[in-house]
């Protein structure tokens, strides 16, 4: 193994806080679709937009794990590029 990579073990998509937000979410903005029926009113959607964004924003800063398609309770190693300083200016005062 080098020194350029860090394993994580990745927990299932199906164990993910952040997935099921995002399917619900995505259930809800297509039921309310005009289409099908209103579940949310139109002078709402935005609100209810800001919300979600504001709560994958926050589950995203409690979870440092990858996800991957695997069965739920099970973990897989997965090779991540480790991130290091950046590289200093070409050109400094």
């Amino acid at each position: 193994m080098s020194d350029t990579h860090v394993t994580y073990f990745a927990i299932s998509l199906f164990s993910s806080r952040t997935f099921w937000l995002n399917a619900a979410d995505l259930v809800v903005n297509l039921l309310s679709a005009t289409a099908i029926v209103t579940v949310i009113p139109a002078q709402w959607q935005a609100l209810a937009g800001a919300t979600v964004a504001g709560l994958n924003i926050f589950l995203r800063t409690q979870t440092v794990r990858p996800v991957a398609l695997i069965a739920p309770g099970s973990v897989v190693p997965v090779l991540v590029p480790k991130v290091g300083p950046p590289a200093p200016p070409l050109v400094t005062d």
